[in-house]
């Protein structure tokens, strides 16, 4: 119960931090693509965490249907998969964040047994990533329209490679 109520204040805590962050843009605009891209990073680690916490402290991914989370059309997402180059972005994770075979093994085992957490883990990611890129795209376009263009650039570019392809890489290993 505890953990639950400091991880719902920790996203508390982000959606402030991410209120704050993003009304306060239209007041810069940042000709440093690397102050550009920091800020685009913290937006996008912020709007992150807000679904993380929560996703850790409730079962957040039964809010879709049991269908969503069928993989439909395979030949085309397999298409997809290969136009993106997602093959890339598999081997980036595992040689830095899926480096560890303990981290592998919150995930799987190995086992037969461990194939429910397998889908279970694999659910709670799909929504979270599914739910952070969507936002992530609308406050793309909230700078669009107050013409921080770098930084809507920026802030895209990094919700494609943290949001978009963990969603095509858990789909297409279904």
């Amino acid at each position: 119960m505890i953990r639950k109520i400091l991880l719902s204040l920790a996203s508390l805590f982000l959606i402030w931090q991410s209120y704050k962050l993003l009304s306060s843009l239209d007041q810069f605009i940042f000709e440093s693509w690397w102050l550009n891209v920091l800020i685009g990073w913290l937006i996008n680690l912020f709007i992150t965490g807000i679904f993380a916490f929560f996703g850790f402290a409730f079962p957040t991914y039964k809010i879709f249907p049991e269908s969503y989370y069928n993989v439909y059309n395979s030949n085309n997402l397999t298409k997809v998969y290969q136009t993106l180059n997602v093959d890339l972005f598999r081997k980036f994770l595992l040689a830095t964040l899926w480096k560890s075979q303990k981290q592998r093994q919150k995930y799987f085992n190995g086992k037969k047994e461990g194939l429910p957490n397998l889908i279970k883990q694999s659910k709670k990611s799909e929504f979270g990533h599914l739910i952070q890129f969507i936002i992530l795209c609308i406050v793309s376009f909230y700078m669009l329209a107050i013409h921080a263009y770098k930084l809507t650039v920026c802030t895209f570019l990094i919700n494609v490679i943290g949001n978009f392809y963990p969603i095509i890489y858990r789909d297409i290993i279904e």
